[in-house]
């Protein structure tokens, strides 16, 4: 295993994929020594464990011997990863602290494995599991405990464990949620508090609201939502209503690398592709391009917000750009292109009612006021914000769309049969009415080999 070839006609050129089988939620992100490290699920049942690639820039990875394994008939199912700095676990058998995951033993409930030689080689915790529910045998999604997130609450000198729990044991998930649980050694754990109305993949993330001088608010999401709220270590508390993660149709399985030395907070997902694998491809399945979240006020609300790394960047060989020119039924903008990769971002200004199309990688995306629609998915813009800027990343088989600096985003995986038409131009055109192009800029993207 090594760097990835990425001359297989299908395969993303900075997309995380596996060099050979299929992938799905992102697991046990870890930051160490200059490297992440990015576990993943890898292969299908039963066969389903923990596999494992680094980078230095979370665009250009080296994929690893897969970590940790099914074992006795237990699945190695989503979990978490963080490290042990004071070795409260015990676990440590050299001079580097252990690197602790917690992950669903598939069958068998929560269990803990661990490194000591910085992430590369695992061992089992010979205790497991160390969280056991009821409903862990039945092997069923409403049913059975899973995907624990691990996070150290430095005020209060504890370790929480949150996980997808189904307390009152029922098919319609009434009363689903997650439950927190608290421990002083990683090994040992006590309820403290559990979230209804929320399903798998938990994160609970305290971030940055912008332009507000160093003020953070909590978030708790999972695969597809996220709430706004307080969080005292104990319990949360949401403060807003239930929003979309994305208004695509692909995004699932949100995780995020944290205590990053540059105070970032970095979310990488499951970039999910419906049908079967690609032709001619050894890969199957991707992950998103990873995005910076932080919160932002709109009004009186807090709304959380992604855009892409800013290392995206250090991929572009060559760059269009626009300004200052009105888009209308007598006037539309073509830029042609070599490359299947492209990062495009937009600034307008609309006339009422007018509506602009988008032509990006054979995929037409439609923006009028205060919505964006593509692929048959509509996202819209909270209390009716005007849309005035929108970046588009494409990589061959995906397209990822922020609206208004991050504030919306959708996300999509592409058909063999949209791919295989080999775009090479970027249309603008106006539907209705027509818009103002303030600055565009069009970068094409190369990955490094």
């Amino acid at each position: 295993m090594g760097d990835l070839n990425r001359s297989e006609f299908y395969r993303p050129q900075f997309h995380f994929t596996a060099d050979e089988g299929f992938i799905n939620d992102p697991v046990g992100l870890v930051y160490l020594n200059g490297v992440y490290h990015l576990y993943f699920q890898h292969n299908e049942p039963p066969d389903v464990c923990w596999g494992h690639a680094t980078s230095t820039d979370l665009l250009h990875w080296t994929q690893h011997d897969d970590a940790i394994q099914p074992l006795n008939g237990h699945m190695a199912f989503s979990g978490s990863a963080l490290i042990d700095f004071e070795n409260a676990s015990g676990l440590q058998s050299g001079v580097q602290a252990p690197i602790i995951a917690a992950f669903t033993s598939w069958g068998e409930g929560q269990c803990l494995a661990y490194s000591n030689d910085a992430g590369m080689t695992w061992s089992r915790f010979e205790h497991n599991p160390v969280l056991h529910l009821p409903g862990d045998e039945l092997k069923t999604w409403e049913l059975s405990a899973r995907d624990p997130h691990l996070q150290w609450d430095g005020q209060r000198q504890q370790w929480l464990m949150v996980v997808y729990n189904n307390p009152q044991q029922r098919l319609d998930k009434k009363g689903a949620g997650f439950s927190f649980f608290s421990s002083t050694d990683l090994l040992n754990w006590n309820l403290v508090s559990h979230l209804p109305d929320f399903y798998v993949c938990p994160d609970i993330i305290e971030l940055v609201i912008e332009n507000e001088e160093e003020k953070t608010a909590w978030v708790a999401m999972d695969w597809r939502h996220y709430v706004v709220g307080e969080f005292n270590g104990l319990e949360f508390s949401p403060g807003s209503d239930r929003r979309a993660l994305d208004y695509g149709k692909d995004l699932s399985a949100n995780q995020t690398w944290k205590n990053l030395p540059d105070a970032r907070v970095i979310q990488i997902s499951w970039l999910m592709h419906p049908s079967e694998r690609y032709p001619n491809s050894s890969f199957h399945q991707q992950l998103s391009l990873p995005v910076v979240l932080t919160l932002r006020h709109i009004n009186d609300q807090l709304y959380l917000c992604k855009i892409p790394i800013e290392e995206l960047k250090r991929l572009q060989v060559e760059e269009h750009c626009v300004s200052d020119i009105i888009v209308d039924d007598s006037n539309t903008l073509v830029i042609d292109h070599l490359k299947q990769s492209l990062d495009l971002e937009v600034t307008f200004s609309f006339d009422s009612n007018a509506e602009m199309l988008i032509s990006i990688l054979n995929t037409d995306i439609h923006i009028t006021q205060n919505k964006i629609r593509c692929l048959g998915s509509e996202g819209i813009l909270p209390d009716s914000i005007e849309c005035q800027h929108v970046r588009i990343v494409v990589d061959v088989c995906s397209i990822e769309i922020f609206a208004n600096n991050g504030l919306m985003s959708m996300s999509f995986s592409l058909e063999a049969s949209v791919i295989n038409q080999q775009s090479q131009s970027v249309i603008l055109k106006a539907l209705k009415g027509s818009f103002h192009v303030d600055t565009l800029a069009l970068r094409e993207l190369q990955r490094n080999q």
